[in-house]
This record gives structure tokens, sequence and C-alpha cells, in this order.
């Protein structure tokens, strides 16, 4: 093999090496930031029991069921869509305060690629409305994210800023709270949001779209 393309190579795998590593310390820290707020994670199983959504439904749950549980003496009714948004904006938060904006944005785009293209419900109309509502989630967490980089925050402090201000965002219905959210038909397009080329539902009847 030619020298320099030797060297490519290997500067190319150590970068996905590096990459990996880093998507996988997200993964982490998301993680027990959900199992401490939520008392379970849906990323990486941290607990052997989980709380059941066998409770009654909430506004923002949209008829899906729930869980009480405890968050600094106060009860929060947990519902799935809520961690995911958790999940996103928190995220997103973590990668933008440690890399930047652009970088935050692209690993999150490329996350929702990697979600359509490999779950089985990837090209249903629920998966497709759910992106949309997950990419504003995600662009909420940046500006939280780059909002604690400019006050020149580190470490613990950071952590602690960005899940109080993720948490109050979520509070006062800046998160989007679940894909059936009304406004969620009126956010961008994928396309609109950097997606190109995700997959469509074979069937939209019922999924409205500002842009139709």
């Amino acid at each position: 093999m030619n020298p320099a393309l030797q060297n490519f190579t290997r500067v190319g795998l150590l970068a996905l090496v590096i990459a990996g590593a880093y998507v996988l310390s997200v993964t982490w820290r998301v993680s027990v930031a959900e199992q401490s707020l939520f008392g379970q994670s849906h990323l990486v199983p941290l607990s052997l029991k989980k709380p059941q959504f066998t409770e009654y439904p909430t506004p923002d749950s949209y008829n899906g069921g729930t869980y009480s549980y405890v968050r600094a003496g106060k009860f929060v009714r947990v519902h799935k869509q809520m961690i995911n948004g958790f999940q996103h904006t928190y995220g997103s938060a973590l990668t933008a305060f440690e890399l930047g904006d652009f970088p935050a944005d692209i690993l999150f785009r490329a996350n929702e690629y990697f979600e359509a293209y490999s779950c089985k419900n990837g090209r249903s109309p629920n998966h497709y409305i759910d992106t949309r509502k997950d990419l504003f989630n995600d662009r909420v967490g940046r500006l939280i994210g780059m909002e604690a980089r400019s006050k020149g925050l580190f470490g613990r402090q950071a952590q602690k800023y960005i899940i109080a201000k993720v948490l109050q965002a979520m509070d006062s219905g800046i998160v989007l709270p679940h894909y059936r959210d009304p406004r969620v038909p009126l956010l961008p397009t994928l396309e609109e949001f950097g997606c190109p080329g995700l997959p469509k539902p074979t069937h939209l009847a019922g999924v409205p779209n500002r842009s139709t």
C-alpha cells in the first residue's frame, strides 16, 4: 500500500475511534442523568428493575402511561416521550458545550439517519413526526450548551447548570414533550432541518406538514 494512503487510512481509523469513544461518553453521561432524574435510562440500562408506565396519562403523555418518581422531594409524572425529550436536549447541550454548535448539530443529525435506517419502524408516520420533534429539541439543547459555554463554566458546575436549564426548558414547555404535540406539525421539514434523504412513510395521510 502507498505510504501516504496508509497514513491517511490510519488517521481516518483513529478519528473514527475517537469519535466513537466520544459518542459512548455522551451516551453514558446522558444515561446516568436519566437514571437520576427519571428513575430509569432508555439508553444504557443502569438498573435491573425499571418503573413501569402503569399509571394514568397526563396531558403531556397524550394517553400514554406514566409513573410517579420523586426528584429532589418533588413528585414527577414520567412518560416515555418525556425521557426521550430530555435525552435529545441534554445530549445536544453537552455536545455543543464541549465541541461547539456545528459538531453537535452534525452528530445528532447523523443519529437521526442511524435510527431511521436501523429501527424497524423507521418508515412509519409516527417516526417521521418524532424525528422533527427530536431535531427541534436538539436545537434547544444546543442553545443551552452554547449559553453554558459562553459563561465559561467548567466540569461539574457546567453539568449542573446545563441539567437545570434543560429541566427548566422542559417544565416551561420549550422542549416539545411528545410527537403528538400540536406544535410539531408547524416545525420545519426534515429537509429544512438539514436531514434530506431520510426515509419517508409510504403513507402520510393524517401527518400534517407546514409546507403542504
